[in-house]
């Protein structure tokens, strides 16, 4: 028997959650449960109505309380199913979390200069250095593109997560995750190249 390789497209949308109070000061959430706020439901059901014309076929989504709450609204109004990934848990920072990004910049000038030219130099106190969070990426998206080879999912994700994401699937490199830090109620497509076999 002769098989036959094709090349399928699969999307990936990385969402981001609705607002909570921390992304209004742009505080680091790391793993820190926050509930959406008010705004933020509002966010979460503008992005369900937004996708509605995105034939998404599964939610996955981070067990972050904001992440889970608005992957829940999209999943229960498109009427998919929606998994929890260990693996989309977001960026530990450690002691970190809780900080205003500014406050970094005022009293860790130096750490905040690398955090902007070199993510990958930074390893957050009592956090997760950005290889290790790229281990975990890489895993987990490994894992996601066994189990689909064309069709649309899309990731609930914090930031600075999302942005990690982003940057792994575009293949690029990460730059400046301070400035991503309070983004949220976005969603992006990123379209995956796959081979199948038939």
């Amino acid at each position: 028997m002769e098989y036959l390789e094709e090349q399928g497209i699969f999307r990936i949308l990385i969402i981001r959650p609705g607002e909570t109070l921390f992304d209004r000061q742009r505080h680091i959430q790391g793993n820190l449960n926050l509930h959406l706020t008010e705004v933020g439901q509002q966010e979460a059901i503008q992005l369900a109505e937004e996708l509605n014309e995105e034939n998404l076929n599964q939610i996955y989504t981070s067990p972050n309380i904001s992440a889970l709450e608005t992957a829940d609204r999209i999943a229960n109004h498109l009427q998919i199913p929606r998994r929890i990934l260990k693996g989309l848990r977001n960026q530990a920072h450690g002691l970190w979390e809780g900080m205003r990004v500014e406050e970094i910049q005022q009293h860790h000038p130096k750490i905040y200069r690398y955090g902007t030219n070199s993510p990958d130099a930074v390893h957050p106190p009592h956090g997760e250095s950005l290889e290790d969070v790229k281990k975990r990426i890489h895993a987990t998206i490994h894992w996601i593109l066994k189990r689909h080879h064309s069709g649309t999912v899309g990731l609930v994700i914090c930031e600075p997560l999302a942005s990690i994401v982003q940057c792994y699937l575009k293949s690029e490199e990460a730059k400046n995750l301070w400035d991503y830090i309070g983004r949220h109620g976005l969603w992006e497509p990123v379209e995956i190249h796959t081979r199948i076999v038939a």
